[in-house]
């Protein structure tokens, strides 16, 4: 799968006709000013950044001006610090890291939400593996998620604490790359942390869902756009821009999901389409696709402290001074959910 893709809107050459006597230049339509280039670095390739790929699929980068190139870095830290070194304008991973970063010289913003609440479910195979009410069922089970720093492993990490009573369970580390589900067949975990289309292709394997993070979380800063300082206090409109058409996005998530899925379908080909329905019907219906690029404050701050209690960061990681919602509060142009 290319690491990048170009979109150009439409450019219509438009003819102006010279009239004798007339001593002015005629002022170029917007349609013949050339778009903006931008790079968007994201984390990978990844079905919970539908946002993004629809934005660029229905053309509302387009209509905003706007080239996007996507590159993938394979990291939260690396592509903030694609968007910190200039590799990269605009920035979607998780948004904490920009107040990691902020404690180490390089500051940025999180300008936008992409993916809100704890996206992962658990998943086991063993049916005497029941339904995971509270932390404490963990007991006794090895958990599979991604390799640390990554999200995965730093929530079951605080959860595990359990308030400073820790659960007797043990976290047990694979790649993003579906290694995870194989360990649990393989006997290696018991309950995989998986994001989706892989918690469905688990599914439909055989695989039961045991617990849902999103429901154990609630609103959650997961996945944010993030720019660095100098390029917002530099480049208002071009970030407006963006978050608009990620706002149209998400509208159109949210009110056609037969042309979502449609845009999912071409994104990852590789993927069955019944299991691309059933992860956007479970991604929507549990709100982990957000209505509105805006993050509340009290979602920003549930993903500080859990960075701070597991010791990557030290200072405050303020919402005021890494974020600033001036964009998405103007962009956010979304209506009510559609039933599906």
């Amino acid at each position: 799968m290319p690491l990048f893709r170009l979109h150009f809107p439409l450019v219509t050459a438009c003819l102006i006709a010279a009239f004798s006597g007339c001593t002015s230049t005629p002022t170029p339509p917007a349609s013949a000013i050339a778009p903006k280039s931008v790079t968007i670095a994201q984390f990978g390739h990844i079905f919970l950044y539908l946002p993004i790929y629809v934005a660029l699929d229905k053309g509302y980068f387009a209509e905003e001006g706007l080239n996007v190139n996507l590159i993938s870095t394979g990291g939260d830290e690396k592509t903030f610090t694609a968007v910190a070194s200039g590799n990269a304008q605009f920035g979607v991973a998780d948004p904490t890291f920009v107040a990691i970063a902020r404690e180490h010289g390089q500051g940025g913003k999180v300008v936008a939400s992409i993916v809100n609440g704890v996206p992962f479910w658990g998943l086991a195979f063993k049916p005497e593996i029941a339904q995971v009410q509270r932390v404490e069922d963990l007991h006794g089970l090895r958990i599979a998620t991604y390799s640390a720093p990554s999200t995965s492993y730093t929530v079951m990490k605080k959860l595990l604490q359990n308030h400073g009573k820790p659960v007797n369970a043990r976290i047990v580390q694979g790649a993003p790359t579906g290694s995870i589900v194989a360990m649990v067949k393989a006997n290696q975990a018991d309950i995989a942390m998986e994001i989706e289309p892989a918690a469905s292709i688990a599914v439909s394997q055989g695989a039961h869902i045991v617990w849902s993070l999103e429901k154990q979380f609630g609103d959650f800063a997961i996945t944010g756009l993030t720019v660095a300082d100098n390029y917002e206090a530099e480049n208002g409109q071009t970030i407006a821009s963006a978050i608009r058409a990620i706002s149209k996005a998400m509208k159109f998530i949210h009110t056609d999901f037969e042309g979502t899925l449609q845009v999912a379908q071409k994104e990852f080909s590789d993927t069955d389409p019944k299991i691309l329905r059933a992860a956007l019907t479970r991604m929507i219906n549990e709100g982990i696709i957000p209505t509105s690029p805006v993050i509340s404050q009290q979602a920003w701050d549930k993903a500080i402290a859990l960075r701070r209690e597991t010791g990557d960061l030290t200072g405050d990681g303020s919402f005021a001074t890494n974020v600033d919602m001036t964009f998405a509060n103007t962009a956010d142009t979304n209506g009510p959910k559609a039933s599906l």
